[in-house]
């Protein structure tokens, strides 16, 4: 006696092979034009100096000018989590294995903690 299932879904869990051909579950789009998405990368930079309206650090990862990133900032013992705009950019460093790059930050909004700390 044989078992014969003729579902393409379940038969490779019973007999222990996937079909051949096309293996996604989902259906797929095809976007024409452009799309826009978001990456979000999350890297170590050094703090050159900051102030309440913003931050200069070096990074080496670049960032785009007048784009809106995410920053974490540990004051005081505290974890600080703030929005920056990219205000300015300057590659810095191409002797070395990796480029760096000097970014000019302004805060969107200083929290409290900071601005306490750096009264």
């Amino acid at each position: 006696m044989s078992l014969v299932i003729s579902d393409r879904e379940t038969r490779w869990t019973v007999d222990g092979m996937r079909p051949l051909g096309d293996r996604r579950r989902r259906i797929r789009l095809e976007v024409v034009g452009s799309l826009w998405g978001a990456l979000d990368v999350e890297r170590d930079a050094q703090l050159v100096n900051i102030s309440r309206a913003g931050a200069l650090i070096v990074s080496p990862v670049p960032a785009a000018v007048d784009s809106t990133q995410s920053v974490k900032l540990t004051v005081e013992g505290h974890e600080v989590r703030l929005d920056a705009r990219v205000r300015h950019l300057q590659k810095v460093g191409d002797g070395g294995a990796e480029p760096l790059y000097r970014i000019g930050l302004e805060f969107l909004e200083a929290p409290a903690v900071l601005v306490h700390a750096l009264e």
